[in-house]
């Protein structure tokens, strides 16, 4: 585990200064003074230590959010304290790790968010969980999009990639579900 940790943050390290694609296993175990058999011991390839790195990386405050924008907040902080990191997988054919990281992150947030509304207690948990991905897809997209095709990135950059969403939609959204549920069951 202390090796497979070590050779992470090495590889983050590296992404810092050089893109992923210069990265070679030698240079990454060289750095971690490890032989290449302990790197293919615990990992098949360069991306799989990168998908390891994912699955261990969370992002600071994201639990404390009580609503989308704090989330957006957190997000753009995580990615402005991170950015030399994000923007090296997101020139690689690592970019799809990211994108799951994010939409991941918008999922469980989503989801906890609707079971806090009080009509969100209402529905049931298939229904949560559909809202959760609908909104999580359209998040995570719009983020890794304008992260990568954007030069300079802000906040208020970031949020106007969400001019479809107004105040409240996913309240909304819950609330037309369990409209739409009351009137089946009639």
């Amino acid at each position: 585990m202390k090796t497979e940790h070590e050779l992470a943050i090495a590889l983050r390290t590296m992404m810092s200064e050089v893109s992923l694609d210069d990265i070679s296993v030698t240079s990454l175990t060289k750095k971690c003074h490890v032989n290449r058999k302990t790197f293919y011991y615990h990992f098949h390839d360069i991306y799989d230590l990168l998908t390891q790195v994912f699955l261990d990386e969370t992002i600071p405050g994201v639990l404390e959010t009580k609503d989308i924008n704090q989330l957006m907040k957190v997000i753009y902080n995580y990615y402005a304290k991170n950015s030399k990191f994000v923007d090296a997988t997101l020139n690689s054919a690592g970019k799809d790790l990211f994108q799951e990281f994010i939409y991941n992150t918008c999922y469980t947030n989503f989801l906890r968010y609707i079971v806090a509304l009080p009509e969100g207690k209402k529905i049931h948990s298939n229904d949560r969980k559909y809202i959760a991905r609908f909104y999580a897809f359209a998040y995570s997209n719009s983020i890794v999009y304008y992260l990568s095709n954007y030069k300079s990135k802000t906040f208020t950059g970031l949020m106007n990639c969400f001019s479809f969403e107004n105040k409240n939609c996913l309240e909304k959204a819950v609330i037309k579900v369990v409209a739409e549920k009351g009137k089946t069951q009639q």
